[in-house]
């Protein structure tokens, strides 16, 4: 009963405009999820942030509670070199998939944080690695073409060499 009474009164500070609508959804967000198992709710920009620099090991989901996720994405990534390296770029999904699509800990507390900054971080991420992915994309079918001698490649190189020799002549 100590939690509906705490709610009553940021109901009552809300009517009064003593705090913002903001503050009390964030006051009532702890409220109703303190004390849930004795811990407190997640932080969601600590989880974002781990998954995108950290993501490959599982650290993001160790932090959150996913220890059979963490587990596998960890293990995954460490003997990766075995099969080739390619189960390192599952896992690389992996993690932006979670980064982007995990808003709950393990516990079914949802995250706690900045939503701005949340969303600002996830989105910059996938911008990012689309921009890497597709530079590496292209990079492996002019080298593959330029192997084949597919005069595509060379008409590339040529107005390649043609755009930077021209600069270097005018100068």
């Amino acid at each position: 009963m100590d939690k509906i009474a705490e709610l009553e009164k940021l109901a009552e500070l809300r009517k009064k405009n003593v705090i913002t609508e903001e503050e009390f959804n964030s006051l009532k967000q702890g409220v109703i999820t303190n004390g849930v198992n004795g811990e407190e709710p997640k932080n969601g920009v600590a989880y974002v942030l781990l998954a995108t620099f950290l993501g490959n090991l599982g650290i993001h989901n160790f932090y959150a509670g996913y220890i059979k996720r963490a587990v596998a994405q960890l293990l995954l990534t460490l003997f990766s070199w075995i099969l080739l390296f390619l189960p390192l770029f599952a896992v690389q999904i992996w993690a932006l998939l979670d980064m982007c699509l995990i808003n709950k800990d393990a516990r079914g507390v949802p995250f706690v944080g900045d939503k701005t900054l949340i969303k600002l971080i996830r989105i910059t991420f996938v911008a990012l690695c689309s921009l890497g992915y597709l530079i590496v994309i292209i990079g492996i079918i002019f080298g593959l073409m330029a192997q084949m001698n597919v005069p595509a490649a060379h008409i590339v190189q040529y107005y390649y060499c043609l755009l930077y020799t021209s600069d270097a002549a005018d100068d």
